[in-house]
């Protein structure tokens, strides 16, 4: 019942993905090794990773658990220099963290051309693009190699008529302007498409969400009642720590026979748990019957605290 999350390069030829069930890959590959996922194993090794990295540049930010940006400095930025520093970071990784472990680095003018940079030779690639290659040098790849461009983007540019990358470059600010609804974003693309190292425009965050899925002795309805509980919590958590009110919560949960329900009640922008575990009680009485095997919350209609007033009575104060 449960799905792969990281599949090995080896695997990824017999055609498993993240996503795909194990009891599939199992057909697909009579000799695959499944590993359980091992949390706490994982971020203990992402930050061996970064102090690997910082032994050779300072990290700028951390994208992900495998993903980080480092910010050459001027005399860095060599091409020499920058792929010098490239082969120090990735040996320190084999020697302070693991020869198991491959990396690979792009190198690029700005931080979305470095990432698809990197992902252009896997494993353990190294690709160099230069200002003066721009935009030329990504005429060769799919659309969907650009970070941000998914399936749904990636169905409204090829509505546009859009369906190379070489098209996707030719096209002017104004008319990615209206691919992407926004002026801004336009202008963003078209500018770092060209190599020009610009700030992320400021984004509002939309919603927040936890699901889990529930080991076998979990589920029954009570046990997944309290997995539901302690995800509200947490979520509840994450909203107050970032300073913002939830004006909707919905519950979901996918059954063993691979029927799923969802639910949503209105909140009056809120933070505290005790009311959104109020709204989620009544929603869980409404729902079918059946063995729950992933249960799931998602806090929606989200407002920052800079835009909210007060509740005008103490008592409610307290709550949030």
């Amino acid at each position: 019942t449960t799905c792969c999350i990281a599949a090995s390069y080896e695997a990824k030829k017999f055609g498993i993905k993240t996503g795909t069930r194990v009891r599939d890959a199992k057909r697909m590959c009579r000799k695959l090794q499944v590993i359980e996922a091992r949390p706490r194993l994982y971020i203990e090794v992402h930050h061996r990773i970064v102090k690997a990295v910082e032994s050779c540049i300072p990290v700028s930010t951390v994208l992900s658990i495998d993903e980080m940006e480092c910010r050459l400095w001027d005399n860095e930025r060599t091409v020499d220099d920058a792929v010098r520093l490239a082969k120090q970071i990735k040996v320190a990784i084999r020697q302070e963290v693991g020869e198991f472990l491959r990396c690979s680095v792009g190198l690029a003018p700005n931080r979305m051309l470095a990432k698809v940079a990197a992902d252009w030779q896997k494993p353990d690639g190294l690709t160099i693009v230069l200002q003066e290659e721009l935009p030329q040098r990504l005429f060769e790849l799919p659309l969907r190699a650009f970070p941000g461009i998914g399936p749904r983007m990636e169905q409204r540019l090829l509505k546009a008529g859009i369906t190379t990358t070489q098209q996707f470059c030719e096209q002017t600010p104004q008319q990615l302007a209206k691919v992407w609804g926004s002026k801004l974003l336009g202008d963003v693309w078209w500018r770092r498409l060209r190599g020009e190292d610009i700030l992320d425009p400021p984004t509002r965050r939309r919603s927040i969400g936890h699901s889990h899925v529930l080991p076998p002795e979990l589920r029954n309805d009570v046990d997944a009642k309290a997995v539901l509980l302690r995800l509200i919590d947490k979520a509840a958590m994450r909203l107050r720590g970032i300073g913002y009110w939830a004006g909707a919560i919905s519950v979901r949960i996918d059954f063993f026979n691979d029927q799923c329900w969802q639910a949503q009640r209105s909140l009056n922008h809120c933070q505290d748990t005790t009311t959104m575990i109020r709204a989620a009680g009544k929603m869980w009485k409404e729902k079918p019957p059946g063995t729950p095997l992933k249960v799931g919350i998602t806090l929606t209609d989200l407002v920052s605290g800079h835009n909210m007033a007060l509740p005008l009575f103490e008592e409610d104060r307290k709550l949030n």
